[in-house]
C-alpha cells in the first residue's frame, strides 16, 4: 500500500486550491479523476494512471465505471482499509450523494469536496455511504 509522502497536507491544499475554480469536465475534472489527483498529491502515485485518456463524456465515463466494478470497487481498490465515514480525515475518499447520484469526493476534514458545475463543491460529512482511509502518513 502506498503511504502519505511527509508533506502531504500542504500537498493537498494545493490541488484542492488549484481545482478550485475549475469546472465539471468528463476526462479531466470528474468525480473520478479529482479524487485520483488528490490521491496523487498526497502519495505520489497516481491510481488513474490507466484511466486516463480513456473516456470524454458520461457515457464513456459510465463503461468505465462499469468495467472496474463500480465507484465503490475503484476507491478500494486504490485506497486503504474502508473506515466509517463519520471518521473521515483529511485526504480520505469518500463514496457521497451530490444531487442523488453516487461520485467519488475527498475529505477535507469537515465537509466532502467533489467537482461541480462551477467549481468544487462542497457536501456535509453525512452524505458520505462509504468512505476509505488514504493512507497512513510515512515515518
Amino acid at each position: 500500500m502506498t503511504k502519505r509522502l511527509r508533506d502531504w497536507q500542504s500537498r493537498l491544499q494545493a490541488c484542492i486550491a488549484e481545482r478550485w475554480a475549475r469546472p465539471f469536465a468528463w476526462g479531466q475534472q470528474d468525480c473520478v479523476l479529482f479524487p485520483a489527483d488528490c490521491v496523487s498529491a498526497c502519495t505520489g502515485n497516481d491510481p488513474a494512471k490507466a484511466m486516463r485518456g480513456t473516456y470524454r463524456d458520461a457515457a464513456g465515463a459510465a463503461r468505465l465505471v462499469r468495467d472496474l466494478g463500480g465507484l465503490a470497487a475503484i476507491a478500494a481498490a486504490h485506497c486503504g482499509p474502508e473506515v466509517l465515514p463519520g471518521l473521515a480525515q483529511p485526504g480520505d475518499i469518500g463514496l457521497v450523494l451530490n444531487d442523488g447520484r453516487e461520485c467519488l469526493a475527498v475529505c477535507s476534514g469537515a465537509m466532502w469536496l467533489a467537482p461541480g458545475f462551477v467549481g468544487l463543491c462542497s457536501l456535509p460529512m453525512a452524505q458520505a455511504l462509504r468512505a476509505w482511509r488514504l493512507v497512513k502518513a510515512e515515518a
